[in-house]
């Protein structure tokens, strides 16, 4: 028997894991001779369909930076940006004529200390940077419109600047197939009301809950990433850079060059390392989102648990660690779960005001009529009762509920990262 620590927030938990009934769900290693600043550089010296930095920008040009925000600090932006910028002073691109845009979305605007954390000390005394901010339409500019009828509303300062190079990093995505790419611009850098049309695309336009087509490792016949293509290619990105980052927090990948193909390969690379087959479903899931920030509030937790569910049987158990020391993330999540007495009654005010925060509360409180949903966090504990959440202060609390629902005759997938990693079922279940 072993014991391994799970993150929550700032802080761990142990869980002792018996091989007889406990088996770990986690991601291939990644070996490579190069450190994390030689595969950045790397990935930028040999652009994937695409032309060199030195070969599309000339001396002067100025250049916006779309970096992620605080919910993907851990994706290393300070490191990879310092090589992005390094390579962009080379082609004779000043700092002055560089700006990051802090592709935010619809999330909340960050502090003077949070854009440090993204970019480092060193670029935040030399370069500047911005939020994003979706609900100003003065600095918002209309670009197109979709085949789907989303209204593509981007950042008009970005639009200002001659060219627009998008970073960040690419995991399994619940509704876009992949996070990376394409999602730096839309929503990043995107208006509120073209986040929401394209979002609303989660919904199943057939019945109830969600569209069974937009779901994580799919992007053909996805709707809401195919309609996030047609939106970006208003804009059409000079260059991207993004990077993929190990179960250890380190970067293990990186991919540069056209916004589409580049991303393309870094997407397949992930289901090479990421995609985990597992031979059946198993009764308890114990799940970690991996820390703090990918647990920094319950809206980020869900990409979390929806990975966790992948490995669960209907009706079984899922133990999540999710410390959540920013709540919910959204007001419209705790106006779902105490407003409405059904699913019914919250799935029909959604379809009428759909935003995304409202959609994910009503996602989770499907999935707590579908499982039995333990949460070690801090939680407001009669809230997420409410809905059928139990929320605990630590992980043996909850594994001891959980055990007594059961004789011992059940089986446990542990799942360290259960923000990065995603279960394929291989077996006679699929």
């Amino acid at each position: 028997m072993t014991i391994l620590n799970l993150k929550c927030g700032q802080t761990e938990f142990p869980i002792r894991i018996d091989a007889n009934h406990v088996t770990l769900i986690t991601s291939k290693p990644v070996e490579s001779k190069l450190s994390e600043i030689e595969i950045v550089r790397n990935a930028l010296h040999n652009p994937i369909d695409s032309l060199r930095l030195d070969e599309i920008l000339k001396a002067g040009d100025t250049v916006a930076i779309v970096i992620p925000d605080v919910t993907r600090a851990w994706q290393k932006p300070s490191l990879y940006l310092g090589v992005l910028v390094e390579e962009l002073n080379k082609c004779g691109i000043d700092d002055d004529r560089l700006l990051f845009i802090s592709g935010v979305g619809t999330h909340r605007k960050q502090s003077e200390a949070e854009h440090r954390e993204l970019i480092g000390e060193e670029l935040y005394r030399r370069i500047k940077v911005v939020d994003h901010d979706s609900r100003d339409d003065s600095n918002l500019t209309y670009v197109g419109t979709t085949s789907r009828k989303t209204e593509v509303f981007i950042n008009k300062l970005a639009l200002s600047y001659d060219h627009i190079i998008v970073s960040g990093g690419i995991v399994f995505h619940d509704l876009a197939g992949f996070g990376g790419g394409r999602k730096g611009i839309v929503p990043g850098i995107a208006g509120y009301k073209t986040v929401m049309q394209n979002h609303a695309h989660s919904l199943n336009p057939m019945g109830s809950g969600a569209n069974p087509d937009v779901r994580s490792n799919l992007t053909d016949g996805n709707p809401f990433h195919e309609d996030l293509m047609e939106a970006v290619a208003f804009v059409n990105p000079s260059f991207l850079l993004n990077v993929l980052v190990d179960e250890n927090g380190s970067i293990m990948h990186a991919v540069a060059g056209n916004y589409i193909t580049a991303h393309q390969a870094g997407c397949e690379f992930l289901r090479s390392v990421d995609l985990s087959q597992i031979p059946f479903k198993a009764e308890v899931v114990v799940a970690s989102c991996g820390g703090y920030p990918k647990d920094i509030n319950f809206y980020q937790a869900t990409k979390s648990l929806v990975n966790a569910i992948h490995a669960c049987k209907l009706g079984g158990d899922i133990l999540l660690l999710a410390e959540c020391n920013e709540g919910l993330g959204n007001p419209e999540m705790e106006a779902i779960y105490h407003d409405f007495e059904t699913n019914a009654q919250r799935e029909a005010h959604v379809k009428e005001h759909y935003t995304i925060a409202k959609f994910f509360a009503y996602m989770t409180c499907v999935w707590a009529e579908e499982y039995k949903i333990h949460l070690v966090s801090s939680l407001d504990k009669d809230m997420m009762k409410r809905v059928g959440i139990d929320v605990y202060d630590s992980l043996d609390e909850a594994l001891h509920v959980v055990h007594q629902r059961y004789d011992g005759a059940y089986h446990v997938y542990v799942m360290p990262s259960a923000g990065s990693t995603l279960p394929e079922l291989t077996g006679e279940e699929a």
